[in-house]
């Protein structure tokens, strides 16, 4: 591997790290505020994926700075919503087979990020912040 792609994968990490602290503080904050958990995943992810991109974009992948932020934005949320969708499924099914508990939900949804976060390094790599416009 590169040195580049290492350096990505160190940026994406990281950024990956404040979203997943931000996806899951607004969970918990809504769980204990007794939404229901399905739904409560559905709206913590959001705040992340605007954070995520910014700092992806300004930090994780700056040489693509050039590229038109909407269309940018617009690639990142497709990658973002493929893998949201990969890690909602994961979070889904595991709760699902195991309860409600608060160590299962905890657990299912490090598992659901784990997922979510390797489709979501591969497609902002290759699609939303690819180097060049095409």
């Amino acid at each position: 591997m590169s040195p580049n792609l290492w350096g990505q994968i160190v940026r994406f990490s990281v950024v990956g790290g404040v979203g997943f602290v931000i996806d899951g503080a607004l969970l918990w904050l809504m769980i204990w505020l007794d939404m229901n958990p399905y739904l409560a995943r559905a709206l913590s992810f959001p705040a992340a994926v605007v954070v995520t991109w910014a700092l992806n974009r300004n930090w994780t992948f700056r040489t693509s700075r050039h590229s038109s932020n909407k269309g940018q934005l617009q690639r990142y949320f497709a990658v973002q919503m493929i893998g949201a969708l990969s890690n909602y499924l994961v979070y889904s099914v595991f709760i699902g087979l195991f309860g409600l508990a608060g160590t299962t939900l905890f657990w299912g949804f490090a598992l659901g990020s784990f997922v979510g976060a390797f489709i979501n390094f591969c497609g902002a790599r290759l699609i939303a912040f690819r180097a060049h416009e095409t």
